[in-house]
C-alpha cells in the first residue's frame, strides 16, 4: 500500500518546490528591479582599469626604434 501512495508525495514536493522558487524569484525581482544578469560587467563600471581598447593612440606616441 505504501508504494501506491508515494507517487503523489513526490509530485506534491516537486510542485511545492517549484512554487517556492517562483515566489523567491518574484520577491528577489521586487527587491532588485534594475539587476540584469546578462549585462556586461564593464559597461557601467567606474573602474580605472585600462582595457587596452585604444591601441591606435598608443602606437603613435611610442618612439620608433631602429
Amino acid at each position: 500500500m505504501e508504494n501506491k501512495s508515494s507517487g503523489w508525495k513526490f509530485f506534491a514536493l516537486l510542485f511545492g518546490g517549484l512554487l517556492a522558487a517562483l515566489a523567491a524569484l518574484y520577491i528577489y525581482k521586487q527587491q532588485n528591479p534594475y539587476y540584469d544578469p546578462w549585462e556586461e560587467p564593464w559597461e557601467n563600471s567606474s573602474s580605472p582599469v585600462d582595457l587596452g581598447l585604444n591601441n591606435d593612440t598608443d602606437e603613435e606616441e611610442a618612439p620608433a626604434e631602429a
